[in-house]
């Protein structure tokens, strides 16, 4: 499956470069490990495929309906 995910260009950067490799998200969607996530840049529509690798629950930490994904 795909998630159409919106991103900040600075955050959208990151990704691209590899410096950034999770992504920290309500949990709202039925994200699943090997799923990709289509990042759109909201300031120059620019699009980046990632994939599911990890995802952690963030109410391990507390904090409800957050989720962690881990990305390649």
């Amino acid at each position: 499956m795909i998630h159409v995910l919106d991103i900040k260009n600075k955050y959208f950067q990151d990704i691209k470069s590899g410096l950034k490799t999770f992504e920290i998200r309500r949990k709202n969607k039925n994200y699943q490990i090997n799923d990709k996530l289509k990042f759109i840049n909201l300031e120059t529509k620019e699009t980046i495929e990632k994939e599911i690798i990890y995802i952690s629950e963030g109410a391990v930490y507390n904090l409800k309906n957050i989720i962690v994904l881990g990305i390649k």
